[in-house]
């Protein structure tokens, strides 16, 4: 009985130390400033060209693994147009998901580069369809290496003995099949107006996997799995790097130290979901009795509630009458957040300003895309 409850205090303490958080939601600015290019212009991922054509088998690392192990490559050139065509549907639509841009699509951007690099002029049709940037996904290189190799082992047959007496050891071997592709894949924004790069921005990752083989020989797996799992990656990216985005971060309230027990029913409330009445609890202990906690944890869920002025206001307030450490840590990511939401909404608002592009020599697109 006694053990009992020296267990059930045990959990009760944990319990009551656990801290009550709460998520505040706000905007996150693009890492690339497109206020000024909402109208793009996407052109069709532009394929790598010198992908080294693979002999029809694996090749084998060592004179065991080429003795006994055949294995057909499944992969060949043309994967560089299946990665091409895969980035182009990713990227689209990642960039759709946003709701940041208005996207004018590869099939009609392609036609309008191909006849620029042609030496038509394409102002007018630029104008027509009120594009202001045009993006564009390249596949800048893409590297796949393949192997067999082997690996002896022994069993221990007890059923049969050697010349000695001695359960037999039968020597084997293990084979394997070792696979990597690494990619690099960028996109740049070149403006519309100017004809000028404003951004390029290159993205690279490798994937090695090993598998078990059978020596009679088998296809080997379809490395534009691999391929997929890394555009995948390197798109979602790319859009949040061009587009705001809402995002959320936890942040714990501080703790009833030193003790006030007239707050200890707004942690209850925080936990229930009623975070207005629990705001006003906070506020009145701070307001009334200059409760610091209180303080920071009505500062905190003005900023959830939606009022991010009015919360770094009183943290400003409570920074001045207090010196506290927990005070200035929060005013401090307070701050933060604000400005981040104000640098994002500039953004959508097509305020901000993105600043020169640099200067391009020669044809622009030819720069970009190769010959």
């Amino acid at each position: 009985m006694r053990r009992l409850l020296l267990l059930l205090a045990a959990v009760i303490v944990l319990l009551s130390s656990c801290a009550t958080s709460v998520e505040i939601s706000y905007m996150r600015p693009g890492d690339v400033d497109m206020g000024a290019y909402r109208n793009i212009a996407l052109a069709s991922t532009v394929p790598f060209k010198g992908l080294k054509r693979p002999s029809r088998y694996v090749r084998a690392a060592d004179g065991q693994a080429a003795r006994h192990s055949l294995v057909v490559s499944s992969y060949d050139t043309s994967i560089t147009k299946e990665a091409a065509d895969l980035s182009t549907r990713l990227f689209l639509s990642d960039l759709e998901d946003t709701g940041f841009f208005q996207i004018t699509g590869p099939s009609v951007t392609d036609r309008l580069i191909s006849l620029s690099r042609m030496g038509y002029s394409i102002e007018d049709e630029v104008e027509r369809l009120g594009i202001d940037a045009f993006v564009i996904p390249r596949i800048v290189s893409m590297d796949i290496d393949e192997y067999i190799s082997s690996e002896v082992y022994y069993i221990t047959d007890y059923s049969k003995t050697d010349d000695e007496g001695r359960p037999l050891r039968i020597r084997d071997w293990h084979y394997y099949l070792t696979q990597s592709v690494s990619l690099v894949w960028s996109y740049t924004v070149i403006d519309a107006d100017t004809m000028t790069v404003y951004v390029t921005k290159n993205f690279s990752d490798k994937i090695e996997e090993t598998f078990d083989i059978d020596r009679f020989g088998f296809f080997a797996p379809d490395p534009m799995e691999m391929v997929s799992a890394m555009l995948d990656s390197f798109t979602r990216i790319a859009a949040l790097q061009l587009a705001p985005s809402r995002v959320r971060t936890t942040i714990e309230l501080v703790g009833n130290d030193p003790k006030l027990k007239s707050v200890e029913d707004a942690y209850k409330l925080v936990d229930d979901g009623y975070l207005v009445q629990a705001r006003d609890l906070f506020l009145s202990a701070w307001q009334e009795q200059g409760h610091v906690p209180s303080a920071c944890n009505a500062a905190i869920l003005m900023a959830v509630t939606g009022d991010i002025d009015g919360a770094i206001s009183l943290l400003d307030e409570a920074d001045r009458m207090s010196g506290s450490t927990d005070v200035d840590r929060l005013l401090s990511s307070l701050t933060r957040i604000r400005s981040l939401s104000e640098e994002a909404l500039s953004q959508m608002d097509g305020t901000s300003s993105p600043g020169a592009a640099p200067s391009s020599a020669g044809d622009v697109f030819t720069l970009v895309m190769g010959a």
